[in-house]
C-alpha cells in the first residue's frame, strides 16, 4: 500500500515541478519582453522586477500546474499500462488519487497560508516598480469615513506610515462639534500619532452673546487606533490589492461604517477558496480519465482534459471579477461555485468507494 502511495505521489511531484517551472518561466519570459522598454535602467531593479513577477505568476500558475500535472502524470501511467496493473493487483481506484490529491491540497494549503503574507502584493510592488517609486508611493485627497468622524488626507504614504495635512471633523447626531488638523502624522503602535495639532471644538448650541467656538494647540495628539495606512489605501484604490490578514483587519474596522466591503469580501474570498478550484479539479478529472488506451486517442484526451481544465478556471476568474465589480454576491460568485465544485468531486469520489 505504501509503495504504490508513494510511487504515484512521486509521479504526480515530478510533473507539477516540471510544468509548474515551465509556465513560470513562460509568464515571466513573456511580461518582461512585454515591458522591456519599460524596465529600469539598474540591473538591480530589473532583477527584482522579474522576482517580482515570477512571485505574481504564482497567482496564476499554481493552480494549473497542480491540475494540469495529474493529467500528464496519469495519461503517462495510462500509456504505459502502469493504471491497468494497478487495477489487476486490487488496489482500490480511489487509493490511487489519494497521494496526488494529498498533495494538491497541501500544496494548496501553504499557498493560502503564503496569501496571508506581504506575498499578496507582489503585484502591486510590481507596478511600483515600474514606475520608479517602490517605498515612496502615495494616495492623494483622501476623503472617508471613520468612527463618526469624517477624515481628509491631503497625501498618504501607506507603505511608511505616514501622511500630510490631515483634517479630522468629528460629527455627533449628523452636526460637526469640532475640527481637528495636523500638518504630519505617523503610524505608531496601532495609531496614528498626529503632530502640531489644531483643535477646534464648537458648543453644543449656538447662541448669541455665549461663548463661541474653543482653539487650542497641542504638540502631539493620538486617535484612530487600529486604522491602518494599507487599510485606508485599500478603500481609496479602487484596484489594489489585500493580503488575507489586511482584508480581515478591513472587514473588522469597517464593519459599522457603512461602506460597500464587497471588493474586500471578494478578495478574501478569492484568497482562500479559490486555490481549492486545484486540488478538487483533480479529484474530478481522475474519475474521467481513461483506464487503458486501446479505445482511447490519449493525444486527444489530453487536449480535452486541458481545454475542460482552461474553460471551468476562466469562468470561476471572470465571477471573481463579477464579484469584484460589485455585479453579483462575493459568496455566490466565489464561494458557491467552490461548494458546488466540492460537492460534484466527493459524490464521484463516494460512488467510487
Amino acid at each position: 500500500m505504501k509503495l504504490f502511495l508513494r510511487y504515484t505521489g512521486w509521479v504526480y511531484i515530478k510533473y507539477f515541478v516540471i510544468i509548474f517551472i515551465a509556465l513560470e518561466l513562460f509568464y515571466v519570459g513573456i511580461d518582461t519582453l512585454t515591458n522591456l522598454k519599460d524596465l529600469p535602467k539598474s540591473a538591480n531593479l530589473q532583477l527584482i522586477y522579474v522576482g517580482l513577477t515570477a512571485l505574481t505568476a504564482i497567482n496564476y500558475v499554481l493552480p494549473l500546474s497542480l491540475v494540469f500535472a495529474l493529467i500528464v502524470a496519469k495519461i503517462n501511467m495510462i500509456r504505459n499500462n502502469e493504471l491497468v496493473s494497478f487495477y489487476s493487483l486490487g488496489i482500490p481506484k480511489n487509493s490511487l488519487i489519494l497521494a496526488p490529491f494529498s498533495i494538491a491540497l497541501l500544496v494548496t494549503f501553504c499557498y493560502i497560508l503564503l496569501s496571508a503574507t506581504p506575498f499578496a502584493y507582489a503585484r502591486d510592488y510590481q507596478k511600483n516598480l515600474m514606475s520608479f517609486q517602490s517605498n515612496s508611493k502615495s494616495s492623494n485627497s483622501i476623503f472617508l469615513k471613520y468612527e463618526d468622524k469624517f477624515i481628509y488626507i491631503q497625501e498618504l504614504y501607506p507603505n511608511l506610515g505616514l501622511a500630510n495635512n490631515i483634517r479630522i471633523f468629528n460629527v455627533q447626531n449628523h452636526d460637526i462639534t469640532g475640527q481637528i488638523t495636523a500638518q504630519k502624522a505617523k503610524f505608531e503602535n496601532n495609531e496614528w500619532r498626529l503632530l502640531d495639532v489644531n483643535i477646534i471644538k464648537l458648543p453644543a448650541n449656538l447662541e448669541l452673546n455665549t461663548t463661541g467656538y474653543i482653539q487650542s494647540v497641542e504638540k502631539e495628539l493620538t486617535l484612530l487606533n487600529g486604522f491602518k495606512p494599507k487599510t485606508i489605501e485599500n478603500i481609496y484604490q479602487t484596484n489594489s490589492s489585500y493580503s488575507i490578514s489586511d482584508a480581515l483587519d478591513s472587514l473588522k474596522t469597517l464593519k459599522n461604517e457603512g461602506i460597500n466591503l464587497g471588493k474586500i469580501k471578494s478578495t478574501l474570498y478569492s484568497a482562500t477558496f479559490f486555490p481549492l478550484f486545484a486540488p478538487l479539479m483533480v479529484l474530478v478529472l481522475y474519475y474521467y480519465l481513461p483506464i487503458t488506451g486501446r479505445f482511447f486517442n490519449l493525444a486527444l484526451a489530453s487536449f480535452i482534459y486541458v481545454i475542460v481544465t482552461l474553460c471551468i478556471w476562466g469562468v470561476l476568474f471572470v465571477l471573481i471579477r463579477f464579484s469584484s465589480n460589485g455585479v453579483i454576491m462575493p459568496e455566490i460568485g466565489i464561494i458557491a461555485p467552490i461548494i458546488l465544485l466540492g460537492a460534484f468531486a466527493f459524490k464521484k469520489f463516494y460512488e467510487n468507494r
